[in-house]
């Protein structure tokens, strides 16, 4: 998906984690993920200031996981059902109770209660948490 960049911080005490950041603006740091904003996703992709992601380019990764906060399994587990339920679930014949974001959550899996226009920011988030990469929005120091 344009507009987001994924990195493998180089700290091998936190185990070389990937974390995928917004490409925004000096308007609008939120980028392609600015259409979660009002949503339940907003609360689970952390805000960082832009001295602590640089930090962590720079191999040390410890200020920026500890305001990460929770794995990503764990992320996925906190949306509401509404919006972890699959938008497809009553079409699909393939539907199950693993359509939901989390460690086997198939690929074809929408997000439902959003707006059409943030369905596939929101899939590509969830795909995101479920191999383990960490999403966060960069925001400038003031």
């Amino acid at each position: 998906m344009n507009g987001l960049v994924t990195t493998k911080i180089p700290d091998i005490s936190w185990g070389e984690p990937k974390v995928c950041r917004a490409v925004g603006n000096d308007r609008d740091p939120w980028g392609v993920l600015a259409v979660l904003r009002e949503t339940p996703w907003e609360a689970l992709i952390p805000l960082v200031p832009s001295r602590v992601f640089d930090q962590a380019l720079r191999g040390h990764a410890t200020p920026l996981m500890r305001l990460i906060g929770p794995p990503t399994s764990a992320l996925a587990k906190r949306l509401p059902i509404l919006y972890a339920q699959c938008r497809e679930r009553d079409q699909c014949v393939n539907s199950s109770p693993l359509c939901v974001p989390g460690g086997k959550m198939p690929d074809c899996w929408e997000g439902d209660g959003i707006d059409r226009e943030a369905v596939g920011v929101a899939s590509q988030v969830a795909r995101m948490w479920r191999d383990g990469t960490l999403v966060i929005v960069v925001v400038p120091e003031e």
